[in-house]
């Protein structure tokens, strides 16, 4: 199978994995993000579901040695198998879905898609909604509950404002309320199949307490839990010498009276008393010491085997201190199956995120996930990793990875990590490197079939994200690259946090980039946040200039090879949220200006110009309206003609004044040639052929245009929300690069195209 004349035989080996179709492949390390809700299918612990909290959501077949990647527009909150029918499997977002493949495919069923009339994105992450005629209220599922007696009666909990909940007897043809609970989300929810097949029985937890209700009469009630405590977690299954549910719960831990109170419960009675379960949760624990309980799961046809998840805070001596008990006789006395400190344990298998990080990065799991019918089989998440055991917690392996004897690392498809570009070493086809969010910077010998970090050498206060790199194209082996502990940018949420002008970050240079960076920031302030580094190929060899811009600080400038820096800011007016320096080929600059914010203000963001070296600096209007440049490229053939790629904002409810523009005089005056409400992210001119222009957007999309934005197709196989930048393979003609906010990169052909805008 080729495509362009490339035969995937020369592809890097992590492509050749897990084709998700068109000749579409993700490459990366794999991991990395935060995982959550591992639900396994009856009857087949090796098929599991797993999702993200960067819209991504995951299938695996073969107990996670490989993983399939699908997109339901947004964060899944809720997945539920059919106990009746295993291959069928519904899954919580902005809707409800339904997979009747356990997981490949996937369609709506509430909002009926006959009546839905729009689809809606809005704001800084382009968050999805439905609009239709039928009687679905907006919002996201997060419960569902199918009848385990009859697949056609379907229960679902909507956070729509208040948490309401929906019942389906006709397989979601239609649906009724039946009940609305308070709080601000669900958390779990467990439908008892003892129940009569009449008047079925829920228990549902919400961040308010566990409530109790009936279907056939609609009753709500709220369930009293031991000293009225918060609860943290639920789990529920069948005691299998009664045959009755067996109901478990998390709550605060604490200390009184010199005892420690381990804050689990549990109840044979669907709640109306509950037994305090304690004997072994103060393992290892120091008095006055508390854990916190982050979830507990149990084997829904033998709930005398449960899993729970502890943490204790670090102290001065000891780091943080987390993992998973286990009890096999009903929560009367537990185990630790799984404990991490400051080493990992030898019962665990380890990739990249465990190997290069300290053990707290991961932390305790958010989710477990046990099978429907064996309880040895329990899979586990947390803020990078995926992993499970298959002999009831003796050993533990990861699931997201293959390591290499040379540590290097490559993905199973199971990939959470947001990546700001792809650069090639022009001296080496082989040698890539990923600028990432969080992870810092990653690089590849093989041309991407493995992965290792690239982080020795930079100061580890500003090792969480490398936002660009730039390879001096006259000298083997160096590179300049900008590095901050702000990760993200530019979107608006990171102004909120109230410590943005506190993030420190700054220039790494290297002269063997294949081995470690060193600082080389004289002359910019400590706290810098630099996103993006441009490198002036006119400039001498060993006195290059460098450009970087730097949100909140604007223009640096060095002449002495990024030894020395100086602010360039002259003409920049209001705010200097400085994101993006393009070069054009006769020396000219365009800085794009990112929208902020300050004090809950919007700060409009803007284009400004250079012609003398960033020296001076002369604003560039926007097309009317706009106020968020994100990316700017230029035709190589008649470099006036440029591209601007920007961010819409809310007017009248709508979004308006994103999409894409182009000029023909520089930037004096502008045409849109893409739909305005559209969150466009990047933009990219083919160099061979400059006609051919390509757009990404956090619509979930790859555009490619052959008549310079009249006329646009978009391309089929690329299947992720969060499209950031489209580069072309400088080796592989007809094929493309898409780096994501949450899904690493994807790979494939880009000539293939499907329906036009």
């Amino acid at each position: 199978m080729e495509h362009a004349g490339v035969s995937y035989a020369d592809m890097p080996y992590a492509m050749e994995r897990g084709v998700d179709k068109d000749g579409w492949r993700i490459i990366g390390p794999g991991g990395g993000g935060a995982q959550y809700i591992p639900t396994l299918q009856p009857g087949d612990p090796d098929t599991a579901l797993v999702a993200c909290d960067m819209t991504g959501s995951y299938v695996t077949r073969n107990g996670g040695k490989t993983w399939r990647q699908f997109n339901l527009k947004v964060w899944v909150r809720a997945l539920a198998f059919d106990p009746s029918n295993a291959d069928t499997v519904y899954a919580g977002a902005t809707g409800l879905y339904r997979s009747e493949d356990a997981g490949d495919a996937w369609h709506l069923v509430f909002p009926n898609p006959s009546a839905v009339v729009r689809e809606k994105t809005v704001g800084d992450h382009a968050d999805h909604s439905y609009v239709s005629t039928d009687n679905w209220p907006g919002g996201r599922v997060e419960a569902i509950c199918v009848d385990p007696g009859d697949s056609k009666r379907i229960l679902i909990g909507v956070n729509c404002g208040a948490l309401k909940m929906f019942f389906s007897s006709d397989y979601g043809e239609s649906w009724a309320a039946c009940g609305q609970l308070e709080g601000g989300r669900f958390i779990k929810s467990y439908m008892d199949p003892t129940s009569p097949a009449d008047n079925r029985t829920l228990l549902v937890l919400a961040d308010t307490g566990l409530y109790r209700l009936t279907l056939a009469d609609g009753r709500v009630e709220r369930v009293a839990v031991p000293s009225q405590a918060e609860v943290f977690d639920l789990a529920c299954g069948l005691d299998q010498a009664t045959g009755k549910p067996l109901l478990y719960i998390t709550t605060p831990t604490a200390w009184e009276n010199g005892a420690f109170v381990p804050g689990v419960y549990r109840s044979a009675d669907l709640g109306n008393t509950w037994e305090a379960l304690a004997r072994g949760l103060d393992a290892d624990l120091r008095p006055t010491q508390t854990r916190r309980l982050t979830c507990i799961a149990t084997c829904p046809a033998d709930a005398s085997r449960v899993y729970l998840a502890a943490a204790e805070p670090a102290t001065p001596s000891d780091a943080e201190t987390f993992g998973i008990f286990k009890s096999t006789d009903r929560g009367n006395s537990w185990q630790w199956t799984l404990r991490i400190g400051r080493t990992n344990p030898e019962n665990r298998t380890l990739g990249w995120v465990e190997k290069d990080y300290s053990t707290e990065w991961g932390g305790a799991p958010f989710s477990l996930g046990v099978s429907p019918e064996n309880p040895a089989v329990c899979y586990a998440t947390d803020w990078g990793t995926t992993y499970r055991t298959v002999n009831g917690g003796a050993t533990w392996e990861q699931l997201y990875c293959d390591v290499y004897p040379d540590g290097s690392a490559s993905t199973r498809g199971l990939d959470v990590t947001n990546i700001y570009y792809i650069y090639f070493d022009p001296f080496d086809k082989n040698h890539v490197v990923l600028a990432c969010t969080d992870v810092g910077a990653f690089h590849s010998f093989n041309g991407g079939r493995s992965w290792s970090h690239a982080l020795s050498g930079v100061p580890h206060a500003w090792s969480n994200t490398c936002y660009a790199v730039a390879f001096d194209p006259a000298v083997n082996g160096r590179a300049w690259s900008v590095w901050s502990a702000c990760h993200d940018m530019p979107r608006p949420k990171m102004f909120r946090t109230g410590q943005f002008h506190r993030y420190e970050g700054g220039v790494c240079k290297t002269d063997e980039a294949k081995t470690s960076w060193q600082r080389s920031n004289a002359g910019m302030p400590a706290q810098c946040v630099p996103t993006d580094i441009v490198l002036d190929p006119r400039s001498p060899v060993g006195r290059r200039t460098l450009y970087v811009a730097a949100v909140g600080k604007g223009v640096f400038k060095s002449t002495d090879d990024g030894h020395t820096w100086r602010a360039k800011n002259e003409g920049i007016t209001g705010r200097l949220n400085a994101w993006r320096v393009v070069l054009l080929p006769d020396g000219s600059l365009y800085l794009l200006v990112c929208r902020g914010l300050e004090n809950g203000q919007v700060l409009d963001g803007a284009l400004y110009r250079s012609t003398d070296g960033a020296e001076h600096w002369e604003p560039v209007p926007l097309p009317e309206g706009a106020n968020f440049p994100n990316d700017l490229a230029f035709d190589p053939s008649r470099p006036a003609r440029l591209y601007l790629a920007c961010w819409p904002t809310v007017i009248d409810d709508a979004e308006r004044c994103g999409g894409l523009y182009r000029t023909e005089d520089g930037g004096q005056s502008w045409t849109n040639v893409f739909d305005e409400s559209s969150h466009v992210y990047g933009v990219a001119v083919d160099r061979a052929n400059p006609a051919t222009v390509f757009l990404t957007n956090f619509e979930g999309s790859v555009y490619r245009s052959d008549d310079c934005g009249v006329h646009w197709k978009r391309l089929g196989g690329y299947d992720f929300k969060w499209a950031k930048q489209p580069i072309l393979d400088p080796y592989n003609e007809g094929m493309l690069y898409v780096t994501t906010f949450g899904s690493s990169v994807w790979y494939g052909p880009a000539q293939g195209v499907e329906g036009a805008l």
